[in-house]
């Protein structure tokens, strides 16, 4: 994406972060057409410290057996072709109004994060199960005795009519656009307007804090 250096965030700490916050993401790759296709599906980060080591960087979840997209996505590595998931961010409007000079107009503040890697797809009932108890653990532990106790049959249907799939991340982009092109003075009001506004305003403020800007 278009990515001004004052925007772009060298740190994966910062990456991992608004996944785990805002983990629904815009899986996109080739329909059997080659056209563009998307699916929206939520997101684990599963070992963010592997940025630091070297490793492969990993993403997981599933989609519905029904969604041909899985298919289309497991036949790029074969092309040498990467998928690419979005994730958005929290976003809000900017007044000039905040600006020392008349001579200014609107913007929008965002944060949004690309990474492209290689699809594993991953069918085998067990690991789905895995794959399930992890996401579950992440968004509603307590749900996770109810789907334990679910009969083995149903378990059994629900898990046959998904495909889980990891991404093996191999390259991101963090753009965090947070007015630093302003002076310390005009970021401090934005920010201060931000946090004692709209939830999404409050969430873009909270961002400028949290990288001290």
């Amino acid at each position: 994406m278009y990515m001004p250096a004052h925007f772009a965030s060298k740190d994966f700490a910062n990456i991992g972060r608004m996944i785990t916050l805002c983990p629904l993401a815009l899986l996109i790759g080739p329909d059997a057409d080659g056209q563009s296709f998307g699916s929206h599906l939520p997101l684990n980060l599963l070992d963010e410290s592997s940025a630091r080591s070297g490793c492969d960087i990993l993403l997981e979840g599933h989609m519905a057996r029904a969604n041909p997209h899985w298919g289309w996505l497991a036949g790029l590595h074969a092309q040498g072709k990467d998928v690419m998931a979005v994730f958005s961010g929290p976003g809000a409007y900017v007044s000039p109004r905040h600006y020392d000079s008349q001579l200014a107009v609107p913007t929008w503040n965002y944060a949004a994060v690309h990474v492209y890697g290689e699809l594993e797809l991953i069918d085998d009932a067990q690991a789905k199960d895995a794959l399930l108890k992890r996401l579950i653990a992440q968004h509603e532990p307590g749900y996770a005795a109810q789907w334990r106790d679910l009969p083995d049959d149903f378990q059994a249907k629900m898990l046959g009519a998904i495909v889980g799939f990891r991404l093996h991340i191999r390259r991101w982009e963090g753009k965090f656009k947070l007015s630093q092109n302003r002076s310390a003075v005009e970021r401090g009001r934005i920010r201060d307007a931000m946090l004692a506004g709209s939830a999404a305003e409050q969430d873009i403020g909270a961002w400028m804090a949290h990288l001290g800007l």
